[in-house]
């Protein structure tokens, strides 16, 4: 065998291959060769095919350092490329051993040891069938100043609108081989964002840099993409190789699967601050939505429709649809009727009339609302250890009726606490900022909470999260109340002093006062109550 037709069946050039000669030179030499086809920054190098195992040692020795040769005196990077390594199903990453910096005189033992990776049980079984079917890689190493590996679509949840990048400074064998984390950026368009930074390898900008080339490439083999990069000492980027992502989830869609408008900064999303489990939204905030609606029927004669709310890959969104058009029509003849007969409790809905409705709310919260719910929840816990377990459901099913029933309060009353501080910011906007700066906020801080409130430590109103301890919830220390309550009385001070020129603005200005710092205290005191449930109605699921 002459050494021409040996050079020719046994070395091939990374800038000659394309992914027609998978056979011969594996799957992530084409890939590169195709990358360098495409103007894609890659290490110079060559390819010994998976045939090179018919040629004697000596000849592959001396194939090798003619071709290495050409590259350059060194250091190298040996590398496999197996047949079946980075196709669309597998990726074999981490399967097959790669030697960086190997000097010149040293490839044909840095190639020796890949080629046996190949023999290990590990790939044997990851890999069957494929005894010696192994190409392998000599490139010109790159000296990196920072190192890594970027994704193109987000691995946890399949969204293809995020570029996942996770880097180390200098070489990314202990990122790959786990002895590091690095630090981790997810970029979108042009905005980068760092989730964590142990090690500061790169900034924002190159972590753009690194999105962009990547998202290029994807585009351009139309998968997402799982690529290794390297920077060097000169800032320029170089691709060491790109594989199809695979096991990714399915693309993330964020559209709704019922038509109209939701949100989560309403009602209930507000409470909600991660993805809800299926028991909890399935039985727990269905019940408490269903209450809530039927409660607002009954005072506003509003009526809702339906679905209350959605749930988009895990997170719940709250239905905005009853002020839509046609639901306000709906909603039309029987608010009329209410209007007509609890004209009060109708004037709650907009700001400037709210002031004759909170007294009627929270009369209902005081004498009816809170009482009947202290004491059913107090029932529960007297009866929930001793209930048979086929009763607990129906225990369950109760408080979160009341519950519910106690929000749809919550709504009104706290409701109206909102609207009367939008009165007063407004106010303070129009007649006393352009004198005194500022703002309204110290007006409403600094009030004493009830003395019988009773903690829960609710993190969640998902079952799923297990209440804290009473000790752990966040309290103000006293001296730091009495320096708000000096505060909110100095701001007191200075806006009646600067209206006092207008006493007609001045009256104004002291009901409205009044009524908005009457709301702050049973605002909080509501909001906390709300989940003395929770934990009754979490030790009956557990049961």
């Amino acid at each position: 065998m002459n050494s021409t037709a040996i050079r020719s069946a046994t070395i091939r050039r990374l800038a000659d291959l394309r992914m027609a000669d998978v056979a011969e030179v594996g799957g992530k030499a084409a890939n590169l060769g195709e990358l360098l086809a495409a103007g894609v920054r890659v290490p110079d190098g060559v390819v010994l095919t998976a045939g090179a195992d018919r040629v004697t040692a000596d000849e592959r020795r001396s194939l090798l350092l003619d071709a290495a040769r050409d590259l350059g005196s060194g250091p190298f990077a040996v590398r496999s490329s197996g047949i079946a390594e980075d196709g669309s199903e597998h990726s074999f990453a981490g399967m097959f051993e790669s030697v960086l910096n190997v000097p010149l005189d040293e490839l044909p033992s840095g190639i020796d040891r890949t080629l046996a990776s190949a023999q290990t049980s590990r790939a044997a079984e990851y890999q069957p069938g494929a005894h010696g079917q192994m190409a392998v890689i000599i490139q010109r190493m790159v000296a990196p100043a920072a190192a890594g590996v970027v994704l193109t679509a987000d691995p946890i949840n399949g969204d293809r609108q995020a570029c996942v990048i996770t880097a180390v400074r200098g070489l990314a064998d202990r990122l790959v081989a786990g002895a590091a984390v690095g630090d981790e950026w997810a970029v979108r368009g042009d905005v980068a964002a760092p989730r964590r930074q142990p090690e500061h390898a790169i900034d924002r900008r190159q972590a753009v840099q690194i999105a962009t080339e990547a998202r290029r490439i994807a585009a351009a083999r139309g998968t997402p993409q799982d690529i290794e990069w390297a920077i060097d000492a000169e800032g320029a980027l170089w691709v060491v190789q790109a594989r199809p992502m695979t096991a990714l989830p399915p693309d993330v869609s964020w559209a709704s699967p019922a038509p109209g408008a939701y949100t989560r900064m309403l009602r209930f999303g507000e409470w909600i601050g991660e993805p809800v489990t299926p028991l909890f939204e399935s039985w727990l905030l269905t019940a408490m939505e269903d209450r809530m609606h039927a409660f607002f029927r009954e005072q506003i004669g509003q009526i809702a429709p339906r679905p209350y709310h959605v749930v988009v890959n895990g997170w719940y969104f709250y239905s905005i649809n009853f002020i839509s058009g046609g639901a306000l029509l709906r909603s039309a003849p029987s608010m009329l009727v209410k209007a007509v007969r609890h004209p009060r409790h109708i004037a709650g809905i907009i700001p400037p009339t709210v002031r004759h409705s909170f007294p009627v709310f929270e009369r209902k919260w005081r004498e009816d609302f809170q009482p009947r719910y202290r004491a059913s929840v107090a029932d529960a816990e007297g009866r929930v250890e001793t209930l048979p377990v086929a009763d607990l459901p129906a225990l369950i099913d109760e408080l979160a009726k009341l519950a519910g029933e106690y929000f749809g309060g919550i709504a009104a009353l706290s409701g109206a606490a909102y609207k009367m501080e939008m009165n007063l910011a407004r106010f303070y906007q129009r007649h006393l900022a352009p004198s005194l700066g500022g703002s309204h906020l110290p007006l409403l801080a600094g009030f004493e909470q009830p003395v019988d409130l009773k903690r829960q430590g609710i993190v969640s109103l998902d079952w799923l999260f297990a209440p804290m301890p009473a000790e752990a919830t966040a309290t103000t220390p006293a001296r730091n109340h009495g320096r708000v309550v000096a505060a909110r009385q100095a701001a007191e001070a200075a806006a009646f002093e600067t209206l006092a020129s207008s006493p007609r603005r001045l009256r104004a200005f002291r009901r409205m006062l009044a009524d908005a710092q009457h709301l702050v205290p049973i605002r909080e005191e509501q909001t906390e109550e709300l989940t003395i449930a929770w934990p009754v109605m979490r030790r009956a699921v557990l049961r």
